[in-house]
């Protein structure tokens, strides 16, 4: 493949809350991190036998297991770490080695691994205790063998690697198909990936051809049609054959999400279709996509959220909102410090009464409720009280627990 001749930004995200400082108050203590086992690099302990690798991982007091829905722990607490099911396994770790287990527990793939990653299309990502990376299958032998330095997981048939400071790509069977000269790139997706060479960008196909060259500061991965990119500190827009659709002058800029990109125009946010049209005026102090035909917009302190045709749905009157995920969202009343959980109209589904809460997944979210972190269902009810000392969302109808034993 011949390189190429010649060859952002806020998109803000609902907040987040950490666990720390609430798990300090229900608990009264909290876990300490594992030790810094770093040596002065000045020191040569040329006379003392080092550890294993493995046994950097200090061993967590407390186990991790899983619960099904009913909240029955079906899973006992082995594990020092634990990952989401994915595709029927999970990965979990006892002290420094990683392996694969069913739904039932059962260990699949023996705990050996110095790192692991989920399944996906059959395939995982592991690392070895040589410091090389590749994918096994679910009998736990090697498909693309652990060749290299750093790989990511695949997407559209199409994993990202990385030599020295170069990235290229290899196929589902291990051969490269795109050669590792870029110094930037990102996944594939709709067939495209977005590459930097010789400090400029550009857009390839999944042989690794370039689709499109521009000269610019920066690019994004298309979206919507049309790709973000930055320009003498001004953002603008081109489409898949290089055109400017809208030239580079806003301050800031998201991707287009269902026709529409939240731009900044004189320090206030407001959303533009693909001819660069208004259709909310930039006159918010945030906005941002909420998912599901959702924009979410502040202006005043007060969130709101406008639907495709920029008309409001809810207006400005909380004080948070989280995105949207499977129709609902959670609002944020300062007054009360709590939060609550509404539809995509805005219809209140509950009061304000949880002091944390977490997206829904599979029908059910993480939330603060009276004696710590239960699971409460789209009503609001609470159906998994409180009775570990973590606890994780739902994948597969499993959710990873941490258990408290004296």
């Amino acid at each position: 493949m011949n390189p190429p001749k010649d060859l952002a930004v806020m998109n803000s995200n609902a907040k987040i809350t950490l666990l720390g400082a609430l798990l300090l108050l229900l608990l009264g203590a909290c876990k300490p991190d594992s030790q810094d086992q770093s040596q002065d690099s000045a020191v040569s302990p040329t006379n003392v036998s080092l550890p294993s690798i493995e046994e950097d991982f200090a061993e967590a007091r407390f186990k991790w297991g899983f619960i099904e829905p009913s909240g029955r722990l079906v899973i006992p607490d082995f594990y020092d770490e634990v990952r989401a099911f994915q595709e029927g396994l999970a990965v979990v770790r006892q002290k420094g080695r990683w392996g694969y287990i069913d739904r039932k527990g059962k260990t699949l793939i023996p705990i050996q691994f110095q790192g692991a990653w989920s399944f996906s299309n059959g395939m995982a990502r592991v690392l070895t205790f040589e410091e090389k990376m590749g994918f096994i299958d679910k009998e736990g032998a090697f498909v693309i063998p652990a060749d290299w330095e750093e790989v990511t997981d695949f997407q559209e048939n199409r994993a990202r690697i990385r030599l020295k400071d170069r990235f290229g790509f290899i196929d589902k069977v291990g051969n490269v198909v795109v050669d590792p000269i870029y110094s930037a790139a990102t996944a594939f997706k709709d067939g495209i990936a977005c590459v930097q060479y010789t400090g400029k960008y550009g857009l390839i196909d999944s042989a690794g051809q370039f689709l499109l060259q521009v000269d610019v500061d920066r690019m994004y991965h298309p979206s919507d049609g049309l790709a973000r990119i930055k320009k003498d500190g001004k953002f603008g827009f081109v489409d898949l054959t290089g055109e400017m659709r809208l030239a580079p002058s806003f301050l800031a800029a998201t991707d287009f999400h269902d026709g529409l990109a939240a731009v900044v125009a004189e320090d206030a946010y407001g959303l533009i279709d693909q001819a660069g049209t208004w259709v909310l005026p930039a006159e918010y102090d945030q906005l941002f996509y909420g998912g599901e035909g959702r924009w979410i917009a502040s202006k005043g302190g007060k969130f709101g959220a406008v639907d495709r045709k920029g008309l409001f749905v809810i207006p400005c009157q909380f004080d948070e909102m989280y995105g949207f995920s499977s129709g609902l969202s959670f609002y944020y009343e300062s007054g009360e410090d709590m939060w609550g959980i509404i539809d995509s109209t805005g219809r209140k589904i509950t009061q304000a009464r949880y002091p944390l809460v977490w997206p829904f997944q599979e029908n059910l979210a993480r939330a603060v409720v009276q004696g710590g972190i239960g699971y409460i269902n789209r009503k609001g009810a609470v159906v998994i009280p409180p009775a570990h000392l973590e606890v994780r969302e739902f994948s597969e109808q499993r959710a990873a627990v941490q258990v408290y034993r004296r």
